[in-house]
């Protein structure tokens, strides 16, 4: 029996044994698959007495790699009887007053768009406007490519 017990782990040993030359020869596989960049949410504007019938301008943000970009926006009436309406547009450093992306919301709550194309390298903002009435407090952050 103990030499049956012996020949047994020595071939289960001899099985988990790899050869040096297949450690020193094997290749790694190449991943084919495009590197997509990481993207980051930034905080662009605060704002807490947007008066009616005004606007404000976010901080500029930079573009670094051509892409799509996201606008997250949280906004509620200054008073809870009154329901803003505000109107956000992304628009370019350059001085262009065509707007890359614009979403209009109405009441208080968290709200998304995105821009209607993919937008070059470069610097953008965001304008804030509030059409409705009574003031309006809330946040503009931005997910960047």
């Amino acid at each position: 029996m103990k030499k049956f017990i012996q020949s047994t782990l020595l071939a289960f040993s001899a099985m988990l044994v790899i050869p040096t030359s297949a450690i020193a020869s094997s290749t790694q596989p190449q991943s084919t698959e495009a590197i997509v960049p990481v993207s980051k949410t930034t905080e662009v504007l605060r704002y807490t007495k947007l008066e009616s019938r005004s606007s404000l301008d976010s901080k500029w943000f930079d573009i670094q790699s051509p892409g799509k970009i996201t606008v997250h926006v949280t906004q509620k009436g200054r008073l809870s009887s009154i329901k803003p309406n505000l109107t956000y547009r992304i628009l370019s450093a350059d001085g262009s007053s065509r707007p890359l992306g614009t979403g209009r919301f109405e009441g208080s709550g968290s709200f998304t768009f995105t821009s209607t194309k993919e937008l070059p390298v470069g610097k953008y903002y965001i304008l804030v406007s509030n059409t409705g009435i009574g003031r309006a407090v809330g946040t503009v952050s931005v997910t960047i490519p």
